[in-house]
């Protein structure tokens, strides 16, 4: 028998496999997340349950609530603006909120199906699976936020702003989204089922709008209730989107950013550590 001669590999082959260099790295998990990510917008694209399921309830606030209040509702409360007006960044607020559950909705179907699973053992980085569901959910929510504005100026909301305070209400929108999404990812890897996920986040859902200043000034509230509206982000959320695209904010600019930023950074750090916990108990 001919024995099989061995050669030994280069000095540092070894090395080069275990670590690739950081710009490979990189290159890798962007390359991942794209992949994941387009596959989440054709799924969003051609889903009309999840479009349709998300804008129900906040156009259903703005065409009927919204306007029939529109005469009730004394305008010098809400600082000279119309009700619709005054409403609609809660509505955008909510639609938000619907959008980032979805969003966490996503990650938890492909984890009881077992995608999951696939992905974690694909040629990828793992983490590029948390930033692609990240960057979906970002952009669906952020559409359909943008789809309800579209609603309410239909309806009749004027809005009083230019290119600047757009682009400071992206910021605010951005930033709110940006925080759920990172939530409701967390949330969906550590449930065990569809049931538990939605109950969970039904508990947080109406409280959040309602304990805020989505519907009504702050002013108008109860002590303990408005104690309980400037520890929700999204009060900030709101007031900064009242302000920069209908000139009626009653909280300074620079502590509504600095509260979602802390925001931000709680709720991604809670869905970081929860994606990591799944993959130790892959």
């Amino acid at each position: 028998m001919h024995s099989r001669v061995q050669t030994p590999a280069p000095a540092g082959y070894a090395q080069e496999i275990a670590a690739p260099s950081p710009l490979a790295a990189w290159d890798g998990l962007w390359r991942g997340a794209w992949v994941i990510f387009a596959k989440h917008m054709r799924k969003f694209r051609h889903n009309s349950m999840e479009i349709g399921g998300t804008l129900g309830f906040p156009l259903l606030f703005v065409a009927t609530f919204a306007l029939g209040m529109q005469n009730v509702v004394d305008a010098g409360t809400l600082g000279g603006a119309s009700y619709l007006a005054f409403i609609t960044p809660g509505m955008i607020a909510l639609t938000a909120l619907s959008g980032a559950v979805n969003s966490g909705m996503t990650l938890l179907e492909e984890k009881i199906k077992g995608i999951l699973k696939e992905y974690f053992v694909a040629p990828i980085p793992r983490m590029s699976v948390l930033f692609a569901s990240t960057a979906s959910g970002m952009v669906k929510t952020l559409i359909q936020s943008l789809i309800i504005l579209v609603i309410a100026l239909i309806f009749g909301a004027r809005l009083q702003t230019g290119p600047l305070q757009l682009a400071g209400a992206f910021v605010f929108l951005l930033l709110y989204v940006m925080g759920f999404v990172g939530f409701s990812n967390g949330v969906a890897v550590r449930s065990k089922s569809i049931g538990g996920y939605h109950t969970m986040l039904f508990f947080l859902n109406l409280p959040l709008l309602f304990l805020s200043n989505a519907l009504y000034p702050l002013a108008t509230m109860p002590v303990w209730m408005r104690l309980l509206a400037y520890a929700n982000p999204t009060t900030y959320a709101v007031d900064g989107l009242r302000h920069t695209l209908f000139g009626n904010g009653s909280l300074p600019g620079a502590l509504s950013v600095a509260v979602l930023l802390l925001f931000v950074a709680v709720a991604n750090w809670y869905g970081l550590r929860s994606f990591r916990h799944a993959l130790e108990n892959v």
